[in-house]
């Protein structure tokens, strides 16, 4: 789970650091894996599927040098690494508040 779990933590924004579903661990990331936003493209045609239907995205106003490592994300319909500068559909935290809910 990620650090933005904790329900008293105040979280700005919404990236993939701070979803529920990223994992903690920070790899290693190879400059060469980021498009020229900081995000990481689909490396094939499953994980374009996956993308495109998940709406994972590198969001704008950034740069490579913003995404130092890599995490990985373990909602089931993602599966996919991404940085610190990508969102998505499913993004999701423990202390979101739903009027409906």
């Amino acid at each position: 789970m990620a650090k933005s779990d904790k329900k008293n933590e105040k979280v700005n924004g919404t990236n993939c650091y701070n979803c529920k579903f990223v994992a903690n661990k920070e790899e290693e990331i190879d400059p060469k894996e980021l498009n020229g936003i900081g995000g990481i493209n689909p490396k094939n045609k499953d994980e374009m599927k996956k993308a495109k239907k998940a709406d994972l995205i590198t969001l704008p106003g950034g740069a490579n040098k913003d995404a130092k490592a890599k995490r990985f994300c373990n909602h089931e319909e993602v599966m996919m690494h991404v940085t610190v500068r990508m969102c998505c559909a499913f993004w999701d935290n423990v202390g979101v508040k739903r009027p409906w809910e």
